[in-house]
């Protein structure tokens, strides 16, 4: 999918726990405001979802405040202009502020069979990107970056031991959390044959993967499923996968933060699936 208004939060269904049997995770705790930071997150955020408060340092100038605060005007929500020590006192500890910031509603999830039905409605070859236990929450915010800026349909994380889509993982997305839906998996490998059954071809990424990336054919319903910082795949999880991709590293970096490799991957697939490439 291409367009920018493909998904907005307020599409996604509140309990993403569908399953049978599946345990409840961190959903299940009280569900707080959470502040963001940054112009870009905040004015995503009023584009795609609605914001609680908007809170302003004084002096701000420019086309994007002017931007936030139309925006704000626009959909009824309150700005608050506060001098830079009340700033500071709220949101000075959020590195790359830029002396914006906003109390949003949490993060809400979508169900994997929501997820998929989303694909569906896509009129292409669906295209997700599951994240084995991903810990680092810049490492998520980049991933999210990346999956929306190439138009993959959406992102498939585990509900316990990882990272979770916090304000933290929203600022570094820079806007792309506010569009992209994130289903929550009880379970991976349960999740890996539900999309198997589904139709979908899985594959993962390791450094000892026996097809070569560049090699592959990723047009057809696709989920690359990318392992956590410092184990990778896991055992089930692999197994699950149609095919073990690696990327070549003749130079002398013996490996590529997760980041990373999920660009270099997502990029071939988009290449390979757009016909940018012969």
């Amino acid at each position: 999918m291409k367009g920018k208004d493909r998904f907005s939060s307020r599409d996604r269904p509140g309990d993403p726990r569908e399953e049978a049997g599946q345990e409840h995770g961190p959903l299940e705790e009280e569900e707080q405001e959470e502040l963001i930071a940054g112009r870009q997150a905040v004015l995503e955020a009023l584009r795609y979802s609605k914001p609680v408060t908007i809170l302003l340092a004084e002096g701000l100038k420019g086309a994007v405040i002017d931007e936030i605060t139309l925006l704000a005007r626009q959909r009824k929500v309150p700005v608050k202009r506060l001098s830079r020590n009340e700033f500071d006192q709220i949101a000075g500890d959020i590195a790359g502020n830029q002396g914006v910031a906003a109390y949003v509603p949490p993060f809400q999830y979508c169900s994997l069979s929501r997820l998929i039905n989303i694909t569906r409605e896509s009129g292409r070859d669906p295209f997700l990107i599951m994240l084995d236990h991903l810990e680092d929450p810049q490492n998520l915010g980049a991933v999210m970056r990346t999956a929306d800026a190439a138009g993959v349909d959406g992102l498939i994380i585990p509900d316990r031991r990882a990272a979770g889509v916090t304000a933290a993982v929203r600022k570094v997305a820079a806007g792309a959390a506010e569009r992209l839906p994130v289903a929550l998996a009880g379970n991976l490998n349960r999740a890996a044959e539900v999309l198997k059954k589904e139709g979908f071809w899985l594959y993962g990424a390791e450094a000892d993967g026996r097809e070569l990336y560049y090699r592959a054919d990723y047009r057809r319903p696709l989920v690359l499923v990318i392992g956590s910082e410092g184990k990778g795949l896991s055992r089930l999880v692999r197994r699950n996968c149609d095919l073990v991709l690696s990327i070549p590293m003749p130079g002398r970096t013996g490996s590529l933060n997760v980041a990373a490799t999920t660009a270099i991957l997502t990029y071939a697939a988009l290449a390979q699936r757009e016909g940018w490439t012969s």
